[in-house]
């Protein structure tokens, strides 16, 4: 029976339902359009419908061939609907019931398609938040594209950000689809454009393997994978594929890709792809695992006519995505959104300790990323296995060596050190907080000599006056970060644009200036030289967490997270105290914090305390093998202190003498000295030798020094324009 909505639309016949309302067919003034009529509690909330009516520009502004255009929003009486075109096929998921998986070639052109629709979505500020198969329509009365693929378009924008509303949802609970929800969602961050991203490259996943990487179970194990597991790789996928998809579920969103990057490298990809069949991939649920993938249809796409007749009777429909109840029938459509409680910190944190104590994630075994292992193990057992993880690792810490899991020193959704203010004691309320999680502390020792130092003050190197440097592409706004590797100097800076800019001088001068994006940078990045022909890069994105990218034969590879659950204050030093061995020094909740990283193993993050509340970013030099320093700004009085590092343990501090700091210090040894630096002021200390301090030339207030040989200093300050300046000095 027609129904009227509104004055301009006539609905004819019911295509679709789904949690958020039902889809018809039906007619216009243009023609013919798919109407998502609401459901009446929706369209019964006012809040909600006053939402809808002030998002509606943006919803109606998003035009892009690969999403579904939205052309009118109704508000009639009880009635809320959104008027969208027809796109005349079927949905992804009645596709992949059909064919469980497809040939990389048609998967990756689909997901370029999808990666397009969300770059322009993400362009005009809107994110999706519910990216799935259900929500991806396959345009059959279109040319097919690569791998025989239709052109794929991505519908219900809005809906996920109307139905999430404060007076819905409590702050304990997520909205979302488990098998597609972003580690930061489940965290109880915001959702931003790259939680669509996460979605997508699990989509893509999940039509070449057939199963999604960490589904399977109850929907609080598959929340936790996400969060705890790695990523297991799929048999006999290209290595660049590959890449892209452990780049794209990455658990930190700043690693990620963004959609407009995410699409032109899948359709780099495509002729490479052509002709490869799809993956012979063991799915859960093959080899007889009980429950496996149930015998049930999908619901129909909201804005798609009717889809394809279904299997003929008897045949092999498995679904395309792991249940989410082992065993159970799902209901006959399957929900936009589902409502699941947040698992608290400690319940995050206590299954992540468990995985990373034995210093390797709880990955799958191949082609079964959901294992039904997760629910095999009892409580009392997971529990013990945990307080034997920590107690192994603090007693590795206390002997001096660590232990090989990364210590939660604070989370956005923790009262621990990465979130409290440094003049004030994070609350300890139970009833507001989950508990602080401990970090250990680092290997401490006595002096290794007293702390008045004997002998006559070293002589202060004399300094060239400040020099430009060549412009970089951007203004630069953050300190920059020098590093002498061989004959050359690498100077490294963070550009107004977020990004690290580098340029390299040698003997012939200065070289062009380079970019390395990726990430959002917050902070002045901190490089490192540990092997011959190798560069460390080190920098903090605007998550508050810690990146790396490597320099080997000339080439950087990719941003990967050194810490997904360690948010810093400020930027880390870095330097090597062994060949091979990175350590580091970073501001955690006003401490100082260290690692170090040995072949392919970090060690756990520790509190130096011998450094007390520090301000700024420290800094990071090691003067022989084996040794370290960190210059570190004292919160009470703004004095520098130095804290040596030596037979493995960290000493006393000592004052820098008639040096103080408002910003990051930088240190440099060269010629058996030691030099520390600090706006507007320099010192020096030889073995058995006080201090000295001296003004630099003109009033730097962003430094970076390096020892381009033994016998020359380099130091480069940022100036007021965003540029760079050199002096130099012999020692």
């Amino acid at each position: 029976m027609a129904r009227k909505i509104g004055s301009r639309y006539t609905a004819h016949q019911v295509l679709g339902r789904g949690s958020a309302g039902t889809v018809w067919l039906g007619d216009g003034p243009e023609g013919p359009v798919a109407i998502k009529l609401l459901r009446e509690d929706l369209a019964s909330d006012q809040d909600l419908v006053g939402r809808f009516v002030q998002e509606r520009t943006a919803l109606l502004s998003l035009d892009d061939p690969h999403i579904v255009g939205i052309r009118d929003l109704v508000v009639d009486g009880s009635d809320l609907a959104l008027v969208m075109d027809l796109v005349r096929g079927t949905d992804l998921r009645s596709r992949l019931e059909r064919e469980r998986r497809l040939a990389p070639e048609a998967a990756v052109a689909i997901a370029a398609d999808v990666a397009d629709g969300l770059a322009a979505a993400h362009a005009a500020g809107v994110v999706h938040r519910d990216v799935k198969p259900e929500n991806v329509l396959l345009d059959s009365a279109a040319p097919a594209g690569p791998g025989g693929a239709p052109p794929a378009l991505l519908t219900d924008f809005g809906i996920a950000r109307l139905v999430d509303s404060p007076r819905r949802t409590r702050a304990t609970r997520i909205i979302g689809t488990p098998d597609y929800l972003a580690p930061e969602i489940i965290e109880g961050l915001p959702p931003r454009a790259s939680v669509d991203i996460y979605a997508l490259a699990t989509v893509l996943y999940e039509l070449l393997g057939g199963f999604t990487p960490f589904g399977g179970g109850h929907p609080g194990a598959v929340l936790r994978r996400h969060v705890t597991e790695a990523v297991q790789p799929l048999p006999g996928l290209p290595a660049d594929l590959e890449r892209i998809l452990t780049a794209c579920l990455a658990k930190a969103p700043a690693s990620r890709l963004t959609a407009g990057e995410l699409a032109t490298r899948l359709r780099d990809l495509l002729p490479r792809l052509a002709g490869l069949p799809a993956l012979d991939v063991a799915a859960p649920g093959d080899a007889g695992d009980e429950g496996g993938y149930a015998d049930t249809s999908a619901e129909p796409q909201p804005a798609a006519v009717p889809p394809a007749p279904p299997a003929p009777a008897g045949g092999d429909r498995r679904r395309g995505a792991v249940p989410l109840v082992r065993g159970a029938v799902p209901d006959s459509s399957r929900d936009t959104h589902t409502s699941i409680k947040l698992p608290t910190a400690e319940e995050l944190a206590g299954y992540g300790a468990a995985s990373r104590g034995a210093g390797k994630g709880r990955a799958s075994a191949p082609g079964r990323p959901a294992s039904p292992r997760h629910r095999a193990v009892s409580d009392a057992m997971r529990q013990r296995r945990i307080r034997f993880a920590a107690a192994a690792a603090a007693a590795l810490a206390v002997a001096g060596i660590g232990g090989w899991s990364i210590a939660a020193a604070g989370s956005s959704g923790s009262a621990g050190p990465g979130t409290s203010r440094d003049d004030a004691t994070p609350t300890t309320d139970p009833a507001t907080t989950t508990p602080k999680a401990t970090t250990p502390a680092a290997p401490t020792a006595a002096a290794d000599a007293p702390q008045s130092r004997t002998g006559p003050s070293p002589a202060l190197p004399r300094w060239s006056a400040f020099q430009g440097v060549p412009a970089a592409g951007v203004p630069l706004v953050g300190g920059p970060r020098a590093l002498a590797v061989g004959s050359s100097t690498y100077v490294f800076a963070r550009g107004q644009d977020k990004n690290v800019w580098y340029v390299v001088r040698d003997g012939s001068g200065y070289g062009p200036w380079h970019k390395l994006s990726g990430i959002n940078v917050a902070d002045d990045p901190a490089a490192v030289s540990a092997k011959a022909g190798r560069i460390d890069l080190f920098a903090l994105g605007t998550d508050g967490l810690l990146y790396r990218r490597t320099m080997a034969g000339g080439h950087w590879n990719a941003w990967s997270q050194v810490d997904e659950r360690t948010h810093f204050d400020a930027a880390p030093a870095a330097a090597s105290s062994e060949p091979g061995r990175i350590d580091l020094v970073g501001r955690v909740g006003g401490d100082l914090v260290t690692a170090s990283l040995v072949g392919s193993r970090w060690n756990a993050w520790a509190v130096v305390p011998t450094a007390g509340r520090i301000t700024a970013a420290p800094a990071l030099v090691s003067r022989t093998r084996g040794t370290l320093d960190a210059f570190v700004v004292r919160k009470a009085d703004g004095a520098v202190l130095q804290l040596p590092y030596s037979g493995g343990a960290w000493r006393p501090s000592a004052v820098v003498q008639g040096l103080d700091a408002t910003a990051r210090p930088d240190a440099v040894a060269a010629g058996g000295r030691l030099y520390a630096f600090a706006p507007g002021g320099q010192a020096a200390v030889a073995p058995d030798a006080d201090w000295s301090t001296a003004p630099l030339p003109g009033t730097p207030t962003a430094l970076g020094a390096a020892a381009a040989s033994p016998h020359v200093l380099e130091i480069f300050t940022r100036t007021p324009s965003g540029t760079l300046s050199r002096a130099t000095a012999s020692v």
